[in-house]
């Protein structure tokens, strides 16, 4: 019986806060309420398009962050490795995910709610600035992506509606 091959994806790297390692103590922190799940090459764990409203950390493994998920022009956006969290801003907001995270190499995940996430990083205010940080840095890679599937914010697709009036100013 052979041992299966796994492969050695490069994980993105963290030059400048958006893709931060979560400690032993701040992963045993979310598992608390949280859920571990095994996962299989090939799995969809959130989809473009769809609504998400859970914090997802790779505890083993490897994720993709694919942009146009399934079509010819797909292109990966970012690996994250055990230890890393999945997702952006649009997870806080429960907005529509702009990408797909499908996973490379088999391992597990640790699924934890926004409402159990909120629990936690009242009690480690140093955690929620962490994630906060990442998200907010992650949000134009994502927006890039969400513009290349149609995607445009609230402002282009409605300009008059967010318009600023002179006579507001006054």
């Amino acid at each position: 019986m052979s041992t299966p091959q796994r492969h050695s994806f490069r994980e993105t790297p963290d030059t400048a806060g958006a893709y931060p390692r979560l400690t032993a103590e701040q992963i045993a922190a979310l598992t608390a309420g949280g859920e571990r799940r095994s996962t299989d090459v090939g799995e969809v764990l959130f989809r473009e398009g769809e609504r998400t409203s859970d914090f997802v950390v790779v505890l083993d493994g490897a994720v993709a962050i694919v942009e146009g998920y399934g079509r010819p022009d797909e292109r990966v956006v970012s690996v994250h490795g055990p230890g890393l969290f999945l997702g952006e801003l649009g997870v806080l907001t429960g907005q529509a995910a702009f990408v797909t995270a499908t996973v490379l190499e088999p391992g597990a995940v640790l699924i934890v709610s926004v409402d159990r996430l909120r629990q936690v990083v009242t009690q480690d205010v140093a955690l929620g600035d962490l994630i906060l940080r990442a998200y907010v840095l992650r949000r134009p890679v994502t927006c890039v992506a969400a513009r290349s599937s149609g995607w445009h914010p609230p402002w282009e697709r409605a300009p008059s509606r967010y318009a600023l009036s002179t006579s507001a100013l006054t």
